[in-house]
């Protein structure tokens, strides 16, 4: 059976392009990639190549808020069978919108439609229909699935209006780090006007309001009200795929000629009229003009509501196209936060506190997402620690590396300890996060207390890695790099959640400990939804980093930290890791017996006593110990 798969690995992957799963081919065969790669590399490259640009419809997953969701079902001739109470409060009857009753007409002659659609209060909103096919994949409360299934004939009406969401609001100003009165402020510039009317609303002095305003630019490293608004409304949108060209949007959704839209994609991303004028090497007056008609059809009177519109109009684009969503959990521990680097770039962290204690960065390994167990960060915090989880470059709602990816990945760690103003962290590396930890300890010495790696990326021109789905991988970027990407944005476009699922059960499969976590209700679950808004977004941080290891790498010397311990996991260790990791400071080395990937989950209280011990290790000497 295995030599049937082996030789036919490339064939496997074409031919679930037509069900649009091709990675659940290269799932059912991994133990075939390797051979693959050798016996037939071009056939797999265009195989990868084809699957790398599927169509994102078909299996892409992305979460949305439900908060920012107003729902309805509507019978054959438009009689309301089930409402939400956000649609009611935002649209009332539908069959009394016009709006509503042309994209009833078209999502059943088209199956789906979406434009502009005015609330009772007068704003418009961006809302879409659909017929039982399209909408089986929106995110939709139970009542309406239930009323989707009575008959097949209705449709489902969504609207998405995250803006008009108070607590999606303030919640995106707490991840963007502002002040109460900061926070207030950048709530109402969603849809206030002026920054008088921002004073008004909020009972404070115009002078207050201007100043907190420019605080709040300062910090997001914004240089105009929009660009503010466009980062709310990033955050507040959820982790959709949105398509970073908005110009097409804007000519379905807004009925924008191609040139309107090309100038209102641009004034989108923050950029003045002059600055749109210099890049597409027209006059201004004429980038003015057509901006005033694009803000004429959209109904809006500045570029910061033209932002706030089409965002939400594109997330909603992305929700009801993509092969999946699910709503985005609400119950996770810790405080995620976004803070800017120099030039305004984008870097992501989870801070689980508390303040006053120690800090500890804990970045994310392989397939373990953007978040901590909760039973690790309770033993840590015991134990005095404060956990911080930073998302690297292209991660999650971390933006892309330009340039040098291991520079970029450790300069963040570097901001994100300013931004919390932080002078020292201690350091707990696991997996794939190695070279970005060893790195900032090389370039910020004086910043590191003590340092921990678990299960580390083995350093070196060659791969040694246990014979799993993802060492098998591993070994595949390293023999052949140039296929890195491809694989990347296979995966990223597969993030359905049932294959999701297989994959992180079946690199989890190889030690009893990983398998009875993954068997502990909401596990799974969790760690699904952890990848999928890691990667809903881009694939290309995952490329740049899998890049950089198949390039090789070395364990740098002169780095910080007074002390440093290597801990294997028994089942998946390998020869000679003293001798790898021996050029770090102070060095011992543990083990755990019976831990595997996921040792967070299965040995919290171990891994957090072996980060303890440290200081208490002996002074010199390289010594293998077993975990306490």
């Amino acid at each position: 059976m295995l030599d049937s798969v082996e030789s036919s690995l490339p064939e496997s992957l074409l031919n679930r392009l037509a069900d649009g799963s091709p990675a659940r081919a290269l799932l059912d065969g991994w133990h075939a990639l390797e051979s693959a790669a050798l016996r037939e590399p071009e056939a797999l490259a265009a195989a990868l190549e084809a699957a790398a640009n599927l169509d994102i419809s078909q299996a892409l997953a992305g979460l949305a808020p439900a908060a920012a969701l107003g729902v309805a079902v509507v019978g054959v001739g438009g009689n309301l069978i089930h409402g939400d109470d956000t649609f009611a409060e935002w649209f009332g009857d539908p069959r009394d919108n016009a709006a509503f009753r042309r994209l009833i007409q078209l999502a059943h002659r088209h199956g789906h439609a979406s434009g502009l659609v005015d609330t009772l209060d007068g704003a418009a909103i961006a809302a879409c229909a659909g017929d039982g096919a399209a909408a089986r994949r929106w995110p939709l409360p139970r009542a309406a699935l239930e009323a989707l299934e009575a008959d097949d004939r209705r449709i489902v009406l969504l609207g998405f209006s995250p803006s008009r969401a108070s607590d999606l609001a303030s919640r995106a100003a707490q991840v963007l780090g502002l002040t109460p009165l900061e926070a207030r402020v950048a709530e109402a510039i969603l849809d206030a006007p002026t920054v008088h009317i921002v004073a008004e609303r909020i009972g404070v002095g115009y002078e207050t309001a201007r100043e907190a305003l420019k605080k709040i630019q300062r910090k997001l490293g914004a240089r105009r009200t929009s660009d503010v608004v466009r980062r709310l409304m990033a955050l507040m949108c959820g982790d959709v795929p949105v398509d970073p060209d908005l110009a097409p949007l804007m000519i379905a959704t807004l009925g924008a000629t191609p040139a309107e839209a090309r100038v209102g994609a641009q004034a989108a991303q923050g950029l003045s009229a002059a600055e749109i004028a210099g890049r597409l090497g027209v006059k201004e007056v004429t980038v003015r003009g057509q901006l005033k008609a694009l803000y004429a059809k959209a109904g809006v009177t500045q570029a910061r509501d033209l932002v706030r519109l089409v965002t939400e109009a594109g997330a909603l684009e992305a929700i009801t196209r993509a092969g999946e969503v699910a709503h985005q959990p609400d119950n996770a521990i810790g405080r995620l936060r976004v803070t800017a680097a120099p030039g305004g770039r984008q870097i992501a962290f989870w801070d689980y506190g508390p303040r006053g204690a120690r800090p500890l960065l804990v970045p994310h390994g392989t397939i373990t997402g953007r978040t901590l167990p909760a039973a690790f960060v309770a033993a840590l915090q015991r134990r005095g620690w404060r956990p911080i989880t930073p998302q690297r470059p292209g991660f999650g709602l971390t933006d892309l590396a330009d340039g040098d990816y291991l520079g970029v990945a450790a300069e963040d760690l570097a901001i994100i300890l300013d931004a919390l103003r932080l002078d020292q962290t201690a350091i707990l590396s696991r997996d794939d996060s190695a070279a970005t930890s060893l790195e900032f300890a090389r370039r910020y010495p004086h910043r590191v207390t003590i340092g921990m790696l678990t299960n580390p990326r083995w350093p070196g021109p060659e791969v040694r890695s246990a014979y799993t789905l993802m060492g098998s991988v591993a070994r595949l970027f390293m023999s052949r790099p140039e296929m890195v990407s491809m694989v990347a944005e296979m995966l990223r476009r597969q993030t359905r959640t049932d294959l999701l699922r297989d994959i992180v059960r079946r690199s989890a499969n190889h030690v009893d400990a990983d398998i009875e976590v993954l068997a502990r209700p909401g596990v799974l679950t969790s760690m699904v939804r952890d990848i999928q808004a890691m990667a809903v977004r881009t694939s290309k941080g995952f490329a740049q980093e899998q890049s950089f290891y198949a390039g090789g790498w070395q364990v740098p010397g002169d780095i910080g930290g007074r002390r440093w311990r290597v801990v294997e996991y028994e089942p998946l260790a390998l020869e000679g890791v003293e001798a790898a990791f021996s050029a770090l400071p102070q060095v011992d080395f543990a083990s755990l017996p019976k831990a595997g990937l996921l040792a967070f989950h299965s040995h919290p209280e171990e891994i957090a006593d072996l980060l303890g011990a440290i200081q208490a290790a002996p002074s010199a000497g390289k010594v293998r110990s077993a975990a306490p």
